[in-house]
C-alpha cells in the first residue's frame, strides 16, 4: 500500500514538474552577451518584416536563414584565415612526419625542429585559433537572440514547410530542466510518443537533415586522418560521434534552433568546399624546396641554419657505401695512372734512343734490338713482359734501361 502510494506520489511530481517547465517565465539573454543578443535580434525583427512586405511565405523561417547567412559573411574572412592557416599546417606533415621519423621518441627534439620548420616555412600554427575564438561570441549571441525569440513566443505560430511550429516540439525552459526530449521519450506501450508520430516525424526530419549534412560536410572537407598519429582514435571517434551529438541537442530545442543549425552547417560547409577545393584559399609560405618520403631526406645544419637548406639525399646501407668509396678510389687510381702513362708515352716519343715505336713494341712488330749508342750491343726487349694495363710505363722502362747499359757496354768497349 506504501508502494502504491509513494509511486503515486512520484508519477504527480514528474507531471507537475513537465507543467512547471511548460509554464515557466521565460528568459532572456543576459550578462556579456545580452548587447550582442539584442542586437541580432533586432536585425532578426527587421528582416522578418521585410520579407512580409515582400509577401513572402514562413518569414520567420527564412528570416533565420538570412540572419545566419549574414553572420557567416561577416564571418567569413576571420573563417578563411582559419582554413588557410590550416592548410598550411597540413603542406608541412610530410617534413613534420621527416622529422618525427628521424628522431624518433625524442619528444624535445621534435618540438624543437617543428617549431624551427614552422619559422622557415612563415607558418604561425596558432593563427587559426584566433580566428575561430572570435566567431565564438558570436555564434553564442546569435544562438542567445534566436533564444529570445522563442521564448517571448513570437514563433509558436510560425511554422516552415513541413515543421508545424518553429517553437515546438519543446522549448528552452523543459530543456534546461532535462524534460527536453518528453515530446518524443518515452514510447507508450504500443510504441507511439506523446505528441504521436505524425507531428513526431514532421519534427524529427530537421535533426534528421541536420546529421546527414554533418557527415556529408566530414567526409569532404575533412583531411584524411593519419594513422600512425597518436590522436588517431581520438579523431574517428569525433568524426562518428560529432553529428550524433549535434543531432541529439537539436532533439532538446525548439525547431527554430535546429533550423538554424541546419542552415549554418550548410553554409559553413559550402564556405569549407569554396576555400579547401575550389582554391577560394590563398596559402602563402616560404619555399623548402621538394620532399622525400619520410626516412630519406635530412636536413643540413643546425636548427639556426634554418629549413631553407633542406636537401633530398638518398640513404645508403654500410656495405653500398663500403662499395661506392671503393669504385670511387679505383677511378681515382685509373685517372692516376693515365696521367702517369700519357706523361711516360710524351717522353718515350721524343727520346732519340728509340728505332721503333712504342706501339709497335708492345703489338710485337719488329720485336728485336734496340740499337743505342753507335758500335754499342744493342739490348733486346720481350714485349710479353709489357703490362697491358700501363704498357707504355713499362716499356718506357725497359728502354731507358736498354739505354743505360747500352752506354756502359760501349764506353767498356772504348
Amino acid at each position: 500500500m506504501y508502494v502504491l502510494a509513494d509511486a503515486s506520489v512520484s508519477t504527480a511530481a514528474a507531471a507537475t514538474a513537465v507543467d512547471s517547465a511548460a509554464v515557466a517565465a521565460p528568459q532572456r539573454a543576459g550578462g556579456w552577451v545580452a548587447p550582442l543578443a539584442d542586437a541580432l535580434e533586432q536585425v532578426l525583427y527587421a528582416l522578418q518584416e521585410g520579407l512580409d512586405k515582400l509577401h513572402v511565405p514562413y518569414s520567420y523561417g527564412y528570416s533565420i536563414i538570412l540572419l545566419t547567412l549574414i553572420v557567416k559573411l561577416i564571418t567569413y574572412p576571420l573563417t578563411k584565415q582559419q582554413v588557410e592557416s590550416a592548410m598550411a599546417v597540413q603542406a608541412l606533415k610530410p617534413r613534420i612526419d621527416l622529422i618525427k621519423d628521424r628522431f624518433g621518441e625524442d619528444k624535445d627534439k621534435i618540438q624543437k625542429e617543428t617549431s624551427v620548420l614552422y619559422e622557415q616555412a612563415g607558418v604561425n600554427p596558432l593563427a587559426g585559433c584566433l580566428p575561430t575564438l572570435a566567431t565564438i561570441p558570436i555564434f553564442i549571441g546569435l544562438f542567445s537572440s534566436l533564444t529570445n525569440v522563442a521564448n517571448d513566443g513570437l514563433l509558436d505560430t510560425q511554422g516552415f514547410y513541413f515543421v508545424p511550429s518553429l517553437a515546438g516540439p519543446t522549448t528552452m525552459a523543459m530543456r534546461q530542466s532535462g524534460l527536453g526530449t518528453s515530446w518524443l521519450l518515452p514510447l507508450s506501450p504500443d510504441g507511439t510518443p506523446p505528441i504521436g508520430w505524425e507531428a513526431a516525424a514532421a519534427y524529427l526530419t530537421l535533426p534528421v537533415l541536420l546529421v546527414l549534412v554533418q557527415y556529408a560536410s566530414s567526409s569532404v572537407t575533412t583531411p584524411p586522418i593519419d594513422p600512425k598519429d597518436e590522436n588517431a582514435n581520438t579523431q574517428r571517434a569525433l568524426l562518428v560521434f560529432l553529428p550524433l551529438m549535434v543531432g541529439w541537442f537539436s532533439l532538446n530545442v525548439p525547431a527554430g534552433l535546429s533550423l538554424y543549425y541546419l542552415a549554418n552547417t550548410v553554409l559553413s560547409s559550402a564556405i569549407q568546399i569554396y576555400l579547401k577545393k575550389l582554391g577560394g584559399a590563398n596559402v602563402v609560405m616560404n619555399e623548402l624546396g621538394p620532399v622525400t618520403k619520410p626516412g630519406s631526406g635530412r636536413r643540413n645544419g643546425v636548427a639556426a641554419a634554418g629549413w631553407s637548406a633542406w636537401k633530398p639525399v638518398t640513404v645508403m646501407t654500410t656495405a653500398e657505401a663500403a662499395k661506392a668509396r671503393a669504385e670511387a678510389e679505383a677511378e681515382v687510381e685509373r685517372a692516376r695512372e693515365a696521367a702517369e702513362e700519357a706523361a711516360a708515352a710524351a717522353a718515350f716519343d721524343n727520346s732519340s734512343v728509340m728505332s721503333m715505336s712504342v706501339d709497335d713494341a708492345a703489338a710485337g712488330r719488329g720485336a728485336g734490338p734496340i740499337t743505342g749508342v753507335a758500335g754499342a750491343p744493342a739490348v733486346a726487349i720481350d714485349p710479353s713482359k709489357v703490362n697491358r694495363r700501363c704498357k707504355r710505363r713499362r716499356l718506357t722502362s725497359l728502354v731507358q734501361d736498354g739505354s743505360a747499359a747500352s752506354t756502359a757496354a760501349a764506353g767498356m768497349s772504348a
